[in-house]
């Protein structure tokens, strides 16, 4: 078994129903069932509305199979966290500029799954390294993480290298910032 790695916008890599079921089936595996609402959300909101960015990762010694996804984009294109919509995202926002960080370099992750066949062999790990890589190659220096699709990956996210919590979500989930520097491959 090998695992490749592609990094791009999502219009590129997830540019087929068939690739967004693909995913359906890989967050479907990783969290025990499928929620009726993952296709609509990622070809219609974070592909097409959000032009949104991912790591995908295949295991080619299964014919090419999608073992993974890691969705990210500048905070920006997020409509949730745009200013003053909730009063955790200005938290979380001036949270941000108080370490003197711009906003325009910062991103959030989103649709992080691996399948339950492929858990711990670190794909997760080498999706968010991937993801930094590319960013800080963008200009993105600095990233967020909330409200996350499953209780591992909300525990792994908080272990990860300079995850500092600097909030909570709505959710009362832990907000964290991390240096993508230290996160690179």
């Amino acid at each position: 078994m090998s695992i490749v790695y592609e990094t791009g916008k999502m219009t590129e890599l997830m540019n087929t129903d068939s690739i967004i079921n693909e995913a359906v089936a890989v967050a479907t595996s990783s969290v025990g069932s499928e929620n009726s609402i993952w296709f609509d959300l990622w070809k219609n909101t974070y592909r097409d509305k959000f032009d949104l960015y991912c790591v995908m990762a295949r295991d080619d010694a299964a014919s090419n199979k999608l073992v993974g996804t890691f969705g990210f984009g500048d905070i920006s294109q997020y409509e949730i966290l745009t200013r003053d919509r909730y009063p955790w995202v200005n938290t979380m926002r001036d949270a941000i500029l108080a370490k003197g960080i711009n906003e325009d370099k910062v991103d959030a992750a989103s649709a992080i799954y691996v399948h339950s066949d492929y858990t711990g062999q670190n794909i997760a790990t080498t999706m968010m390294g991937k993801r930094a890589t590319y960013q800080l190659a963008r200009g993105v220096t600095h990233a967020v993480s909330f409200a996350y699709e499953s209780v591992d990956i909300k525990n792994w996210s908080g272990t990860r290298t300079s995850a500092e919590e600097i909030g909570t979500d709505g959710d009362e989930n832990k907000i964290y910032f991390f240096d993508l520097d230290q996160l690179k491959m």
